[in-house]
């Protein structure tokens, strides 16, 4: 290998291996805790630590969050009549040190324990939040992805968020209750978590402001996540495809003999696809997990094959209508495979369109491949397969890998379906280098 091209793959490696450390999950992660680390269960445990014994019956707290990212918790946990509770109210360091150990990250402000048995706590958090655009504010601290790592649960009974003076709740926890005048937002559990958001008032633009504020934050992290997750199966995908150029260019076939004939192929192609879910509706065959997206793939090729087929067509074909047709080809592959899978799948939209989008998108990428390679133009083959790789994936991006429950292991995966879909997308590709050689007509 040539000195320079070592130096290029040795800067690539630097570049992709943060990038790849970034998406890995930290290896010694933080125990899990609940948001409330001074609630309930978790404050037996860290009194428990202390030599203390005592039992919360009822535990609630109240959030209040300030304009400038700021954050007042007060916690209420009330306790058993107990040797313990007795100690509590009486040692006031004792008090005061389990209570500092009890929530993580915050500055306590005052701790004391009342004649009924209740103790109150109050917290200062400093970066709760964070200003956004517009006058917005979130926070992430709802969520693993931003905020708590390893958040496991609400620690509350209930937990109350009061939003910053002169702001309402515009995103709020799903399951949680909103006041009327929105200044309040009462959760009693934690399960999924999200980004929340607090704009102003009166603002009529609520909406699109917490939107702006969470792509904010979510963007750095998408493009992160793109490059981490797109950039090795869009290499493997771009160099079979450099050498599938290079072997139409070895073998030097005249394809203007089959130009006529492609179009018939891949309609052939697309009634065998369907075909073979009519035999898996029969139940001859078990391809459930794939019936949707090879029905919409087989009805979208054999369109394409039907269109290919007319001679006024090829005609007129040039790379922007071919890179025309692959996207409506491509298209129309997702919406059918939307529409039918009510029919045949029995999990959910989410599997059958994440694998249109990753196996039929970079699919159909391969026919205007093909057109450039068959006009001479490898360099632009070698582009329209990275480019239309990494655009049939990146809408996916915000839910992977969650779908697969596979992390950074997804990553491999990806680029073993993007090296089948190369190998087994011949047939297209072929279809579009005869497309683009140019015959004695033209």
């Amino acid at each position: 290998m040539a000195p320079h091209r070592l130096r290029h793959l040795a800067l690539l490696c630097l570049v992709c291996a943060p990038l790849l450390g970034t998406a890995m999950p930290a290896g010694a992660a933080p125990p899990p805790r609940p948001l409330c680390d001074a609630c309930g269960d978790s404050f037996e445990s860290t009194a428990q630590s202390h030599g203390v014994s005592v039992t919360v019956t009822h535990s609630n707290a109240t959030v209040a969050v300030h304009k400038n990212g700021s954050a007042t918790w007060v916690v209420h946990n009330r306790l058993s009549d107990s040797a313990g509770a007795a100690r509590l109210r009486t040692n006031e360091s004792l008090r005061t040190a389990i209570a500092d150990r009890a929530m993580w990250d915050t500055e306590l402000l005052r701790a004391n324990v009342s004649g009924d048995g209740v103790i109150t706590l109050r917290y200062r958090e400093a970066d709760f939040a964070q200003q956004s655009v517009g006058g917005t504010v979130r926070t992430g601290e709802f969520t693993e992805a931003y905020g708590y790592r390893n958040l496991d649960g609400l620690g509350a009974d209930r937990l109350a968020v009061v939003a910053p003076e002169g702001t309402r709740v515009g995103w709020a926890i799903d399951g949680a209750t909103v006041s009327d005048d929105g200044r309040r937002m009462t959760l009693t559990e934690l399960n999924d978590g999200r980004v929340v958001t607090f704009v102003p008032r009166d603002t009529a633009f609520g909406p699109l402001l917490s939107l702006l504020a969470v792509g904010a934050l979510l963007g750095p992290v998408l493009a992160v996540k793109a490059l981490a997750y797109i950039t090795l199966p869009a290499t493997v995908f771009t160099l079979l495809i450099g050498a599938a150029a290079g072997g139409v260019a070895w073998l030097d076939w005249d394809f203007r003999r089959v130009q006529g004939s492609a179009g018939r192929v891949l309609a052939g192609f697309g009634a065998l696809a369907t075909t073979l879910l009519l035999l898996a509706a029969t139940g001859v065959l078990r391809v459930s997990g794939v019936a949707a997206p090879l029905f919409g793939g087989g009805t979208a090729l054999f369109l394409c094959g039907v269109a290919l087929s007319q001679q006024s067509i090829r005609e007129r074909a040039s790379y922007r209508t071919v890179v025309g047709g692959a996207v409506i080809g491509a298209g129309i592959a997702l919406g059918v495979t939307i529409t039918a899978t009510p029919l045949f799948a029995r999990h959910g939209f989410t599997l059958p369109v994440l694998s249109t989008l990753l196996v039929l998108g970079p699919a159909f990428v391969l026919f205007p491949v093909g057109y450039a390679v068959g006009h001479g133009n490898r360099r632009l083959a070698m582009k329209t397969a990275a480019i239309g790789f990494v655009l049939s994936v990146v809408p996916v991006l915000p839910v992977l890998p969650a779908p697969f429950g596979l992390g950074v292991l997804f990553i491999p995966v990806a680029t073993a379906v993007a090296a089948i879909v190369a190998i087994a997308g011949m047939p297209i590709f072929l279809a579009g280098v005869s497309l683009g050689v140019p015959s004695s007509g033209r």
